[in-house]
């Protein structure tokens, strides 16, 4: 029985110097997709993914929280081994990183000041034209950023490091409008209430704006094949059976998965 148990605990040992390491960087400052509860742990939809990926590939990992225009940059000096923080695959993004699979396909939208004559755009086209010359509020290094640059004619483009503050602001009357996934903006939206600030035109994607990208994944260093691959393969089975709709369903109440 002794040798059993030691047998039993070397086995255990080697098993667990097998699994890989991995820090995850993440900006948990975008609920419901990551943020920080009250013990100063990361918690959220990506976080829940990030997890069950973390167990399908026999992986122990550290989550780190970063801003978001940080994560880039850490993820090329080494500060991270991963991204899960809801960031979009595009073709920017997709020439310093590699990306997994999709994992999620949110859309995204535009909020401004009850009583905006902008609440009244029907479409894509209707917000830009807008939209020009407004002030709009974007996250830094977002994509969102990116498509106010690239077709909001005029647009003075304030950039803040919280979803948050976007909302404050406009409810300040310091913006005009603000751009971000609508499942950023719904608990913004409700916490200020309809008399405050109001959803307008359509949702987006990128079928509107090619920079809003191909859906969201995680971000991965070049090179890193055998460890991409392992995440595909997790990803595809989950979206497969059904457990990144659970949890989209749990955290969002209604189904952000890729399709």
């Amino acid at each position: 029985m002794k040798r059993l148990v030691v047998a039993l605990g070397a086995a255990l040992l080697a098993s667990a110097a097998s699994a890989a390491d991995l820090r995850i960087g993440s900006s948990a400052d975008y609920p419901p997709w990551e943020s920080v509860d009250a013990t100063g742990a990361i918690v959220g939809f990506d976080r829940d993914v990030g997890d069950a990926i973390c167990k399908k590939i026999d992986a122990n990992c550290t989550w780190i929280n970063q801003g978001f225009d940080g994560l880039l940059p850490g993820l090329a000096i080494g500060k991270f081994d991963l991204i899960i923080s809801g960031m979009s695959i595009n073709e920017e993004r997709a020439q310093q990183v590699d990306f997994s699979a999709a994992y999620a396909d949110a859309p995204n939208a535009v909020v401004v000041p009850a009583g905006s004559k902008i609440a009244a755009a029907k479409t894509a086209a209707d917000l830009a034209t807008a939209l020009k010359g407004a002030v709009i509020g974007v996250q830094t290094g977002t994509t969102h950023e990116q498509v106010v640059r690239a077709h909001f004619e005029g647009a003075d483009v304030r950039t803040y490091d919280r979803p948050d503050q976007i909302a404050d602001d406009l409810v300040a009357g310091r913006l005009d409008a603000g751009l971000m996934e609508r499942s950023a903006w719904d608990p913004l939206v409700q916490e200020r209430g309809a008399t405050k600030i109001v959803y307008a035109g359509p949702l987006l994607s990128g079928a509107d704006f090619a920079e809003f990208g191909k859906g969201q994944g995680i971000a991965i260093p070049k090179g890193h094949d055998d460890l991409k691959k392992k995440i595909d393969a997790a990803v595809t089975g989950m979206l497969k059976d059904g457990e990144i709709k659970a949890l989209s369903d749990k955290w969002f109440g209604y189904d952000v998965s890729a399709h």
